[in-house]
């Protein structure tokens, strides 16, 4: 019964500030991670609101690295087009 007040209570999801090095590339993720786990291991946020940021985290860079590669596969398509009489 009182789990059941304190849902109806307490607010489920609060806004977290961490200080997060910017995302360039996705090698700047594991940078970013370290700051994710240090802030959850330092307790300035939550276990359970660093997974997440983790995943968050992990989305993007997945994000990046496929841009990343959809660009480096069109450059060499247009390279090989120019390459052909």
């Amino acid at each position: 019964m009182l789990k059941f007040l304190l849902d109806r209570i307490l607010p489920r999801e609060r806004s977290v500030q961490v200080d997060l090095p910017k995302v360039d590339s996705c090698f700047d993720a594991v940078k970013t991670m370290e700051a994710v786990l240090a802030a959850a291991g330092t307790g300035q946020i939550a276990p359970s609101e660093g997974a997440a940021l983790a995943g968050l985290v992990e989305a993007y860079a997945r994000i990046m690295n496929v841009a990343e590669l959809e660009e480096r596969l069109d450059h060499l398509e247009k390279e090989l087009r120019g390459l052909k009489p």
